[in-house]
């Protein structure tokens, strides 16, 4: 099994990598190109897992950031990246976690949650508050916050799709409503507030909350019709 994290000193003068005992990921190589940096990850064949990448400048410090994700391995044995300014750092440490790592299965990968969220990667819901990791990360909640995580979601019958994550009642940014209700309710935890906009009708006949305790609030001229 491949250990999750490989970690790596970067100075201005001095540069050194260190593999885990046992580990067979690994930073091969560091090349300065002036003020930026490029790292060289090698793993072995047949090793198909995405990749994240992260970095901090000070090794006491309890977070480190995450820099890039989801590197796609497959076909190859090695990644290249490219650390923009990281030069203008006196000291510059590195760490590589596989992103195909999920032990509990909330949607964060066990490096991310260890490294960057401090949640715990052996528990889907960290703060026990019904909303898991992954799901609080996406929704912007915190997830050790331990308090409600409930949240407004969005959906919109003029301009709303389905395949929006509806935290956004207007489109941009990554984020916009979704059309329907039931898409909405999917998307959804008990507690959360669902805003119904558009001048459609929003017409979801058979609507199931699969359980949930949500707050339909229809706003401006909505209108709701079995």
């Amino acid at each position: 099994m491949l250990a999750r994290y490989v970690f790596l000193l970067l100075t201005v003068l001095l540069y050194s990598a260190a593999k885990a005992e046992t580990s067979n990921v690994l930073f091969s190589a560091i090349q300065r190109e002036g003020d930026d940096v490029r790292l060289h990850v090698r793993y072995p064949e047949g090793f198909t897992n995405r990749l994240d990448l992260y970095a901090c400048t000070n090794l006491t410090s309890e977070y480190w950031a995450l820099v890039s994700q989801d590197t796609i391995t497959a076909g190859d044995n090695a990644v290249s990246w490219l650390d923009s300014g990281a030069g203008q750092f006196p000291a510059r440490f590195y760490c590589v976690g596989d992103a195909g790592v999920d032990a509990d299965s909330d949607g964060l990968p066990d490096a991310r949650e260890s490294l960057v969220y401090r949640t715990n990667p052996a528990l889907p819901d960290t703060d026990f508050d019904g909303i898991p990791d992954g799901a609080e990360i996406a929704r912007g909640t915190d997830p050790l916050s331990g308090g409600n995580g409930a949240i407004f979601l969005y959906a919109n019958s003029d301009i709303g799709n389905d395949d929006y994550d509806g935290l956004a009642g207007t489109v941009g940014a990554g984020h916009g409503p979704k059309l329907t209700i039931s898409a909405t309710v999917l998307a959804s935890y008990s507690g959360d507030t669902l805003q119904l906009q558009g001048g459609a009708i929003f017409v979801e006949p058979m609507l199931s909350l699969g359980g949930k305790s949500v707050v339909l609030c229809p706003k401006g001229e909505v209108t709701l019709r079995p």
